[in-house]
């Protein structure tokens, strides 16, 4: 066995098989290059890390459970002028997770709430925070089938885990009260422990319409909002111009003019 090939066997029981994977490849540009030995090893160090770095970005971002994925890059800003830009921005550096806040996105249907905050989860996992994704319809249904078969409070404490929990959708679903006490504990345990994004098509007046009564949801209300970042969206539904433009009909290419006839 060469001394290359019986390293790479090495490397692997030692499970480090990106290491031995990419071995050769590194040996041959550290010879080529006339790397010192603690260069050669300094690379195959940056090699493996970035491996790792790269694997735990993958596993966090499956664990987070997003429905589809989407990042600022892709959101269009010039559709939403009214939309506080600067915000965004400094919400997408994460700090605000390690500062135990909360951001909460309110605005008509389309309008972009849920792709800002699968955007602004995705740059908390580029930070090396883990995630949890729930649409609050989901997030009903699981808690009855949880509650029907007495796994209630795994559920519930597997909400409190996540550093980032994005609950999408506040205001489709009207919650019965045993559903909304569940969500109450959700929220309350969280405050100022770890961070919330919550997205809403109701105006916080209209926050009653959701809760069974108007002193639960001005419980939840009241932590949501402590410490939290608003970010209100007023304008357009991305999808209404969609549909608007799919509407339109074609321009037909313009006939040639008839030959004259000699």
């Amino acid at each position: 066995m060469s001394t290359t090939s019986n390293l790479e066997s090495r490397l692997r029981r030692l499970r480090l098989g990106h290491l031995a994977d990419v071995l050769e490849a590194q040996n041959a540009e550290s010879l080529k290059q006339k790397h010192s030995y603690l260069e050669f090893l300094e690379a195959l160090v940056e090699e493996e890390l970035g491996s790792r770095d790269r694997k735990g970005l993958d596993r966090r971002v499956k664990a987070a459970r997003f429905p589809v994925l989407k990042t600022l890059e892709h959101f269009d800003f010039d559709f939403q002028p009214n939309l506080d830009v600067k915000l965004v921005k400094t919400l997408a550096t994460a700090d605000f997770v390690g500062q135990r806040e909360n951001v909460i996105l309110v605005g008509q249907p389309g309008t972009g709430k849920t792709h800002l905050a699968i955007a602004l989860g995705m740059r908390a996992i580029q930070r090396g925070y883990h995630v949890r994704f729930a649409t609050i319809p989901d997030l009903a249904a699981g808690l009855r089938a949880a509650e029907a078969d007495g796994t209630m409070e795994k559920l519930v404490a597997g909400l409190l885990e996540p550093d980032l929990v994005i609950l999408d959708e506040l205001g489709f679903t009207p919650l019965d009260p045993s559903l909304a006490d569940a969500f109450y504990r959700i929220i309350a345990s969280r405050y100022e422990r770890k961070s919330l994004i919550v997205t809403s098509n109701k105006s916080f007046e209209s926050w009653a319409e959701v809760f069974p009564d108007a002193v639960i949801a001005s419980a939840v209300l009241d932590r949501l909002v402590h410490h939290a970042h608003i970010v209100p969206i007023v304008g357009d539904s991305y999808r209404m111009k969609a549909v608007a433009e799919s509407r339109q009909p074609k321009e037909k290419p313009s006939s040639p003019p008839p030959k004259s006839v000699s």
